[in-house]
């Protein structure tokens, strides 16, 4: 977890005062100005212990919050000698490799004959641009150009935000605010290959993407479904942190049943709600998550990389008991009149995703840590979707590798409960 802020023909004034807004991004900040640009990059080491940022080589300059996957294979395939993925991002820039080979989750601001942006394929990392006269902000916050520039909420994205709590909403509630665009995701085409074979090469991939975000110490978030669960079964985390809830929304029974490392609970109450409704969110997603932020703090006080297992739904067909009901119903999480839309299920699913990843990305950068995604490795999520449909059904074929307890595996379907604010309620507290 790193953190951005730049501007484009400002000062270096703007670019710290940006900085300070997003300061527990990381532990120490350094700024550079190279042409017309000037950053100011928060560093949370990770990879290195060592300040690493920004890299150059040749004429490329490079700045990157998140984390490439799969740089050392990359760095092997071509032969190029780096000591993390920033640098190695320096040399694959410069040369012109392809972008869709780097895997993992990062945004990415570079200099080379001028100023360019991209994020990851997912949206993990967001990066955020507004434009004030001739001077353009970036930052990996919204907060950041709130602190050097008045925003004006737009009425439009506010009332569709009141509506679907944001998950249809692109860019922000404000005015001019914009994300960058993240690299290309062209949905693979089906394959026909026999449940026993996918099974098999599933399983090869997905142990491959537990070696690129494996990160010794990591704790993961965990649940008592599947998608946590093999995470923790696979990734060896030193700690898990859960959340559980008072009465019917328990899932402590299987919960234990994930449970690897040293385990902390934290018990959802009234104290709870009351304590963490200060979340700290400027892009407002998928609504309520006082618990997130919660747990986040707990988390904070012992790990420095988190796993959560983020993806695991979309990719594997996880919502399929809302399919039945109208598209419409779906999108519309409040009470307020809803405009139409043109998406499938499928299509909301990788909405609602963006929109969970947006909070994960605030709940991590508020606690100085990093949160890393094995469910959403490209080589895995590309051979997943290419599966014949009935192989991915209600995450038939994940729970077949997963190696879990039957308990978990066949356990109700649950998401993540809220006994203290419906949405509607929750629209109202955040306005």
């Amino acid at each position: 977890m790193c953190g951005i802020a730049a501007v484009i023909n400002g000062t270096k004034e703007q670019a710290n005062a940006m900085a300070k807004a997003i300061r527990r991004r990381g532990i120490h900040t350094n700024l550079k100005t190279i042409g017309n640009l000037t950053v100011s990059f928060t560093h949370l080491p990770i990879t290195t212990t060592e300040f690493d940022q920004p890299q150059t080589c040749g004429k490329t300059t490079v700045w990157l919050n998140g984390f490439i996957s799969n740089w050392r294979e990359l760095c092997q395939k071509y032969k190029a000698a780096s000591n993390s993925d920033t640098e190695y991002l320096a040399w694959h820039l410069e040369t012109g490799q392809d972008l869709s080979e780097l895997n993992g989750f990062f945004a990415v601001l570079y200099y080379q004959n001028g100023v360019k942006m991209f994020t990851d394929r997912y949206g993990i990392k967001q990066l955020y641009t507004y434009q004030k006269g001739d001077t353009t902000f970036i930052c990996s916050e919204v907060k950041g150009i709130r602190a050097v520039a008045e925003l004006e909420i737009d009425t439009e994205a506010m009332a569709e935000w009141e509506t679907t709590l944001g998950v249809m909403t692109h860019n922000t509630i404000y005015k001019g605010v914009t994300r960058v665009e993240c690299l290309p995701f062209v949905m693979p085409k089906k394959i026909d290959i026999s449940y026993s074979e996918a099974k098999a090469r599933l399983q090869k991939l997905w142990l491959q993407s537990c070696e690129r975000n494996y990160y010794q110490g990591a704790g993961c978030y965990l649940s008592g479904g599947v998608d946590s669960g093999i995470i923790a079964k696979d990734l060896y985390p030193s700690y898990c942190f859960s959340v559980d809830y008072l009465g019917e929304l328990s899932e402590i029974e299987n919960i234990k049943l994930n449970s690897k490392g040293v385990h902390y609970t934290l018990i959802c109450n009234d104290q709870t709600a009351k304590d963490y409704t200060r979340e700290p969110l400027d892009d407002l997603k998928a609504g309520s998550c006082y618990t997130n932020f919660a747990v986040a703090e707990l988390a904070s006080k012992f790990c420095k990389v988190m796993y959560s297992g983020a993806g695991g739904d979309e990719v594997f067909n996880g919502y399929v008991h809302r399919y039945s009901k109208p598209i419409e119903d779906v999108i519309k999480r409040t009470d307020k009149p809803a405009k139409e839309y043109s998406v499938t299920h499928k299509e909301y699913d990788w909405l609602f995703l963006r929109a969970v990843l947006v909070v994960e990305d605030r709940m991590s950068g508020w606690h100085t840590m990093e949160t890393r995604y094995p469910l959403l490795d490209n080589d895995f999520v590309n051979f997943a979707i290419s599966l014949p449909t009935e192989y991915l059904h209600n995450k038939r074929i994940l729970k077949d590798i997963s190696g879990l307890n039957e308990q978990v595996i066949n356990g109700k379907k649950r998401g993540f409960s809220n006994p203290h604010f419906t949405n509607s309620e929750w629209v109202q507290f955040c306005k």
